[in-house]
């Protein structure tokens, strides 16, 4: 292998964090102030069937988390009246809503959960929901719900609570494999079993996978042509005579017919292609004698966004579908790579390295200016866009292992989803 092409892979390896220098551990979970927000009050849950117990655990503590997190609901946890209190009383308290919310559980184990909210203000209701489940679906489902029904109610778009995150974690020596988690960190599930180096995920709007797996030896790109169909090799589509050395970063067009990925030879080049679902044919959009990698298309699919080091060190550049109107978009800083574009298509999150570390910066397209989201002496790596464009998820070394953490905008709400070590190339998805 070339000095070139292992630059090529080493760099690869980094912007995915597989090569993050430690840092000592350092906890940042901040609140952020809910002055711009809707507060919300909740009275005690009525039960029947149901174990108290469970319902504070798997739905209210569940429900309350998922509105605090929404980043337009705040929950009112001090000074509350008694539930019986007219709610005049709750206005005083300091809620603009006040949530009342009744289970209840049949003899075949059904549940049904009754949820209607009143404007204190107005005394009026605003929010009426009836949701039932089987025995099978877990209480906590049902919370997700309701505070993404409440967030769309206050905002028009329905909040993410039943998200899902889709990322990559290391199981041994050599084998990574393809994981899904909830959003609040539980429901783990195992989604690929190669035994091998399984890596980059990317998932389709209507939920299919695709990855780039090493199960045979060489890279391959693998994925589901189908919504719930098998996983097969998407390409090399023929044999490729031993000239593609490496395969990297798959992505899905908004459209679901396309997949940009990177392919490198053994030249030492890495470039961006695209790849035609329908044909099987596959073309170059990038030719140059530099890395090009990390492809991130806007949401219409019109444009990708990408890392090149063309000019020298890595930098996020813009460019059309067909590899026309190349522009470079960052410009300050020497290390700026693995740029995501948001759902609505008006900002760039990406990292950038500073002795020796990477933090999260957002680029906004219509101010050209871009904005630091994390500080600190730990690292944060591979951004990806919550569905409603309120938060992202990443990786951090901040307690030793790189785990997943999310974080809004401003910075200053950063949480950890879950204790899960060797993480790495989350995609925040919708959920159920």
């Amino acid at each position: 292998m070339s000095r070139f092409l292992i630059r090529t892979f080493l760099w690869v390896l980094a912007a995915s964090g597989l090569c993050a220098q430690q840092a000592p551990p350092t906890e940042v979970v901040l609140t952020a102030t809910s002055s711009a927000k809707l507060v919300l009050a909740m009275t005690a849950p009525k039960v029947s069937g149901v174990s108290e117990a469970t319902v504070g655990t798997e739905f209210t503590a569940v429900l309350k988390r998922d509105l605090d997190e929404s980043g337009v609901i705040a929950v009112l946890q001090e000074r509350l009246p008694a539930d019986a209190a007219p709610v005049k009383a709750w206005k005083e308290a300091g809620a603009q809503w006040l949530l009342s919310v009744r289970l209840s559980k049949a003899g075949s184990g059904d549940l049904q959960v009754e949820a209607s909210a009143v404007d204190t203000g107005a005394e009026k209701g605003v929010f009426t929901r009836t949701y039932k489940a089987d025995k099978i679906v877990p209480l906590r489902h049902i919370a997700h719900s309701l505070a993404d029904d409440l967030v769309g109610r206050l905002t028009g778009d329905r909040g993410v609570a039943s998200s899902r995150i889709v990322f990559v974690r290391g199981l041994a020596k050599g084998v990574k494999e393809i994981f899904q988690v909830d959003r609040d960190g539980a429901g783990l599930m195992q989604l690929t079993r190669h035994g091998a180096l399984t890596l980059a995920p990317t998932v389709a709007q209507d939920g299919r996978l695709a990855y780039v797996t090493y199960k045979g030896g060489a890279p391959e790109v693998w994925g589901q042509r189908r919504v719930n169909g098998d996983h097969e090799k998407l390409y090399p589509t023929t044999n490729a005579g031993g000239m593609i050395s490496m395969l990297s970063s798959p992505a899905w067009s908004p459209d679901g017919k396309r997949l940009a990925f990177v392919q490198g030879d053994r030249r030492g080049n890495a470039d961006i292609m695209v790849l035609d679902l329908a044909t099987g044919r596959a073309r170059r959009l990038t030719d140059s004698t530099g890395i090009n990698t990390e492809p991130s298309w806007n949401p219409n699919g019109t444009q990708l966004a990408f890392t090149s080091d063309r000019e020298g060190g890595p930098q996020v550049f813009l460019m059309q579908d067909d590899g026309s109107n190349l522009r470079k978009l960052t410009t300050e800083g020497l290390y700026n790579a693995s740029p995501a574009w948001s759902p609505n298509g008006a900002m760039v999150a990406y990292v950038s390295r500073f002795e020796g570390k990477f933090d999260l910066f957002i680029y906004k397209l219509g101010e050209g200016k871009a904005y630091q989201i994390t500080t600190g002496v730990s690292t944060s790596e591979s951004p990806a866009w919550s569905p409603d464009e309120r938060r992202l998820v990443f990786t951090s070394n901040r307690f030793g292992s790189s785990q997943l953490f999310t974080t809004d905008l401003s910075g200053r709400q950063i949480l950890r989803m879950s204790e899960l070590g060797d993480c790495q190339s989350p995609r925040w998805i919708r959920g159920r």
